[in-house]
């Protein structure tokens, strides 16, 4: 409990730099790649893919600094695949059948991206990437949301929260404050996925699950 206060603490700092006025290289990536750092610790534990989808969030917050918004969007969609996997090696064979309400809560906000964002971006080869990108983070919400957790429900919504802001702001119309707007729920999402990972590995803590 003490090393995951102590994580907070810093990641908390870590995220507070950012939105201060401190200039610092890159610094928008600091707080996801100190999470990584301390899975790659804790690698025995934590899971391989947990860190996997924290190292290639950490390397498309790097990119988003960079301004190269396909490669940020490529690192991130192979995050969510990492994540898929985390997910998908804590399903037992009882949850199968359980799950319909999720994978009809993932059409909805599909079907909304799909109408009011997707047509916005710019044919070619960013618009299928969007497309690719936007089935990727709906199969991790779904699967986060088969967990019957509340924490990890709540991080991975709060994930498609984050890039659906982004992309409104991006491709639809710009937002006032975007950068809170788009990070505070990025950052609490990240947090959020590896406080409960750690949870789960650990048994530290005790984290109140669905029914």
């Amino acid at each position: 409990m003490k090393r995951l206060l102590f994580i907070s603490v810093v990641f908390v700092a870590l995220a507070i730099l950012y939105f201060s006025t401190v200039q610092c290289p890159s610094k928008l990536a600091y707080p996801v790649a100190f999470l990584a750092l301390m899975a790659l610790i804790d690698y025995k534990h934590i899971g391989i893919w947990m860190i996997y989808g924290l190292v290639f969030s950490a390397l498309g917050d790097w990119q988003g600094t960079q301004g190269n918004f396909f490669r940020q969007m490529a690192l991130f969609g192979l995050a969510h695949i990492a994540y898929i996997c985390y997910f998908a090696s804590r399903l037992e064979n009882k949850d199968n059948e359980k799950a319909g309400w999720a994978t009809w809560l993932c059409v909805l906000i599909g079907v909304a991206a799909f109408i009011k964002v997707v047509p916005m971006v710019p044919s070619g080869t960013l618009r299928s990437g969007v497309i690719v990108y936007c089935l990727l983070i709906l199969a991790m919400l779904r699967m986060a949301l088969r967990q019957r957790d509340i924490w990890f429900a709540l991080g991975a919504a709060l994930f498609v929260i984050s890039d659906f802001i982004l992309a409104w702001n991006k491709f639809v119309s710009p937002i006032d404050h975007a950068s809170w707007c788009i990070m505070v729920p990025y950052y609490g999402a990240q947090w959020l996925l590896f406080f409960r990972a750690t949870c789960v590995a650990s048994g530290a803590c005790s984290c109140t699950s669905q029914g």
